[in-house]
């Protein structure tokens, strides 16, 4: 999936190079986009599946610099999934040109509990596209 971005004058540093914090910011939106176009929003997630998905690791490399006004894609997809836990890939372009990569590993808790479940079966079916 592709989702699609401008960088903001606020996510830059006094060069007008985006700041390194604002790529797991970037990540967390294509996230939620992502979930969006799958049908699962966060909100059908926590309301109807009464499930939180949280963030346990995150990987970034960065390659090259984002600038002010730079219009830019992330290329994600789920890279691994199993019972408990799944990862997401990410590839940020501008143009051709790789910016950055990373890597986001999931796992799901019942909002009432806080404990880690498995992951429920429709979005489990949901996020391998079916």
């Amino acid at each position: 999936m592709i989702y699609k971005r401008k960088v903001q004058f606020y996510e830059t540093d006094a060069q007008g190079v985006v700041h390194h914090s604002n790529y797991p910011r970037y990540f967390e939106e294509a996230r939620g986009y992502y979930l969006e176009k799958i049908g699962y929003p966060y909100e059908k997630i926590r309301n109807d599946l009464n499930t939180d998905i949280v963030l346990l690791e995150l990987q970034i490399r960065y390659k090259k610099a984002l600038y002010f006004g730079d219009s830019f894609e992330i290329k994600l997809g789920i890279s691994d999934m199993d019972k408990i836990f799944f990862s997401f890939d990410y590839s940020v372009l501008k143009g051709d040109t790789v910016i950055a990569t990373g890597r986001t590993k999931h796992a799901c808790l019942n909002r009432k509990t806080r404990k880690i479940i498995s992951i429920p079966h429709i979005l489990r079916l949901k996020l391998n596209g079916t």
